[in-house]
């Protein structure tokens, strides 16, 4: 029966999942319950990674509204990022996600998309960090820069700007001011030179994800 009980949970979590991935479902045999525990545990592991996806992607749709808002409008709520990030259950974590998100709310917004993609990177390291990372000054000082360090390095002339918006998530996650060694590291970072390759298919997604956006209609 617990079995029974554990498939039919399954069984409407993947529609729902399946509906939210804008997927047709209905008489599809693959959504029908799994009847064997192997298969009920590949599906569940299927379900969870596709879940996270989809939380990655609201996440950062997120973040990228808050940063493109000018100061105090983001058409999203400080609690509704908390809630999807890594720490959302543990609360001296989650208070300091809410800290980062609400200091991005509150400040201008970006321009120029080089800084803000940067921006978004570095937002988007704390919401994902694990809670131990997250309450763990130095972790996650490392965690922001590193991700930074991942996008391509913007213009000269805008360089300035993107590693002193770096420097204040980092203050706002760390609630301490940002030593000046620590601000050549988010420099260096900022200018590093990103993977050619990577780049590349940066750029081909880019591409695919607007043509696929423009199908949907969006």
């Amino acid at each position: 029966m617990r079995f029974e009980d554990l498939a039919l949970r399954l069984h409407t979590l993947e529609k729902k999942v399946a509906v939210l991935q804008g997927m047709d479902i209905g008489g599809t045999v693959d959504f029908l319950p799994p009847i064997h525990l192997e298969k009920l545990e590949a599906r569940l592991t299927a379900v969870e990674s596709t879940v996270d996806y989809l939380v990655t992607v609201k996440t950062q749709e997120q973040i990228t509204a808050i940063v493109a808002a000018p100061a105090d409008t983001a058409p999203v709520a400080v609690e509704a990022v908390v809630a999807l990030s890594a720490s959302a259950e543990v609360p001296a974590a989650a208070d300091i996600v809410a800290d980062v998100i609400t200091a991005q709310i509150e400040s201008v917004a970006v321009e120029n998309s080089e800084v803000a993609a940067i921006i978004a990177a570095a937002v988007a390291a704390v919401v994902a960090a694990d809670p131990e990372v997250v309450t763990d000054p130095v972790a996650i000082t490392a965690a922001i820069t590193e991700a930074v360090a991942e996008i391509s390095a913007p213009a000269p002339e805008v360089a300035a700007e993107a590693a002193t918006a770096v420097a204040e998530i980092i203050a706002a996650a760390t609630g301490e001011a940002v030593a000046p060694e620590v601000h050549e590291e988010i420099v260096a970072a900022i200018a590093a030179t990103a993977d050619p390759a990577l780049d590349a298919i940066e750029t081909r997604l880019n591409v695919a994800e607007a043509k696929v956006e423009g199908l949907m209609g969006k």
